[in-house]
């Protein structure tokens, strides 16, 4: 893990929405915050309570097989042990690059949550599962858009014609906000996925996380950044 700071206080704006998992947890939120790192929120789905002390911006893309290891592998306890406790937060953001049926998967994935975060954002995390648990091989066709919709219209809460719709009628708002995601991934040296920045809210304290590593490795890098 690669330590740095950053010292900038961007400002926030702090308005956000909450939804409860059925243990009355809250997990998803929508916000309009620009974080101290530079991370802009708005569009982005963030998963954790608002007061957490340590960010974790998470970059992935929906086609990589690593990131789906992560994911089955590590996520979950993550959530379990950092998340719900309120320890640390998740922004979750795309880093399309294997092909262009990533991006593809990258623009749904936009559309997904604006058509979930007001009334029910955690649909957004059933989905984002449910296209790594279907996930095929790079580039073979499986993330073609008919394919993603079909995998959409059987997630629970999320409306796949309003998905569809969201793909026409926002292209380029939504392309605008992945090509934030990536900017942001590059501008700290992140090239592929999955990809972190864990970072610590009160002292900016940052450091890096790459690949599909073991949760032993994050809780060591959770502790790190804390004590820095």
């Amino acid at each position: 893990m690669q330590s740095s700071s950053n010292d900038s206080d961007t400002g926030s704006n702090t308005t956000s929405r909450h939804s409860s998992n059925d243990n009355g947890t809250a997990l998803l939120y929508a916000t309009e915050e620009t974080t101290k790192f530079g991370i802009d929120l708005q569009g982005n789905p963030v998963i954790g309570s608002a007061d957490a002390p340590l960010d974790m911006y998470y970059w992935s893309d929906y086609q990589c097989p690593f990131c789906q290891k992560f994911e089955q592998n590590t996520f979950p306890k993550l959530l379990e042990d950092y998340v719900k406790p309120g320890k640390v937060r998740i922004v979750v953001l795309d880093k399309p690059y294997i092909g262009q049926a990533s991006e593809t998967a990258a623009r749904m994935a936009k559309c997904v949550w604006r058509t979930v975060r007001d009334e029910k954002p955690d649909a957004f995390k059933r989905w984002h599962s449910s296209m790594f648990d279907e996930q095929g091989k790079e580039n073979s066709g499986w993330a073609q858009r008919s394919n993603l919709l079909e995998i959409t219209d059987n997630v629970r809460g999320v409306d796949a014609t309003a998905v569809e719709s969201c793909m026409k009628q926002n292209r380029d708002a939504v392309i605008a906000s992945i090509d934030a995601d990536v900017k942001a991934s590059e501008k700290n040296g992140l090239r592929g996925t999955p990809a972190f920045i864990i970072f610590d809210r009160e002292s900016t304290k940052a450091g890096k996380v790459v690949g599909a590593q073991p949760y032993s490795l994050f809780k060591k890098a959770f502790r790190k950044i804390s004590d820095a």
